[in-house]
């Protein structure tokens, strides 16, 4: 018997709209498959405020036997790592005019009380592409405005991580990590400092953005996450995990854990599933 670390006190989650679904089951007419599920992460989010409202989640992972992530991460924690920091030991501050330097200095001193200058941001911030630096921005930016809501130290990730560790299943990733790290952290730095300034300069609409994006999550409804999201990764991008998909279903039946972001909308995977002939099923 499969061995579960979550409680059964989480599983016995409140049930929500009839639309309202983080976890699906994904099946095609076949008598030797196996169904298989994908639950619905968020990077702003802690695990433990809305696992409990997942049905079916303790069927999910009884009933799979192996777990996929959009990139896994934790077999490549150094290389993903070294990857955030930008090449021939350049510095950030090399990247910034001084007036986006002043619009960092700004923010870091309103939510860390620090600017970018002192020792501990240099140690902690100095050497990271300008979009590895928005990542912890957009989490410091959050969890700053919902003080004692939300713990950013424990993420979707290691959750289901800890889950398969549990039960001795093998982890793997939709996406290879050299690829994503060329998408995320090696692309244009041109283009990341125009990211990471529109960043500063509408702190607000930023807020409001993120805002949006976890109600939409808390109330499980990954259109409207992916609409307030908007594009993280390329159509092309999608495509490739959703042809990918039914070839690991194919393998063993599997709990695939993605982004909510990345599974709403009429371009999103759980659609592109349901153009290939797949039955997707929202689990309450």
């Amino acid at each position: 018997m499969k061995r579960l670390i979550l409680s059964l006190s989480l599983l016995c989650g409140s049930v929500l709209g009839m639309n309202a679904q983080l976890l699906y089951k994904v099946s095609k007419d076949s008598a030797d498959q196996k169904p298989s599920y994908i639950v619905a992460s968020c990077k702003l989010m802690n695990p433990m405020g809305t696992i409990s409202q997942v049905g079916g989640l303790k069927k999910a992972l009884t009933d799979t036997d192996q777990m996929y992530f959009e990139v896994n991460k934790s077999a490549y924690a150094n290389t993903l790592g070294e990857a955030k920091k930008l090449a021939d030991g350049k510095k950030l501050l090399s990247l910034l005019t001084p007036a986006q330097t002043t619009l960092l200095n700004a923010f870091l001193k309103k939510y860390m009380e620090v600017d970018f200058r002192s020792s501990y941001v240099q140690k902690k911030y100095g050497n990271l592409t300008p979009a590895a630096l928005m990542e912890d921005l957009e989490q410091l930016l959050f969890v700053a405005n919902h003080m004692g809501e939300y713990d950013p130290t424990h993420t979707f990730d290691q959750f289901f991580e800890a889950q398969a560790k549990a039960n001795n299943e093998p982890v793997g990733g939709l996406c290879e990590v050299d690829s994503f790290i060329n998408d995320t952290y090696k692309n244009d730095l041109k283009l990341q400092v125009s990211r990471l300034v529109k960043f500063l300069e509408n702190e607000n609409v930023e807020l409001s953005k993120l805002n949006k994006v976890a109600d939409a999550f808390m109330a499980q409804d990954v259109d409207v996450v992916a609409k307030a999201t908007g594009a993280q990764v390329s159509k092309a991008t999608l495509e490739a995990w959703a042809a990918k998909i039914p070839q690991v279903m194919a393998e063993k039946p599997t709990l695939f854990v993605m982004d909510a972001a990345n599974l709403g909308g009429s371009d999103g995977v759980l659609q592109l599933l349901r153009d290939a002939g797949y039955a997707v099923e929202g689990i309450r």
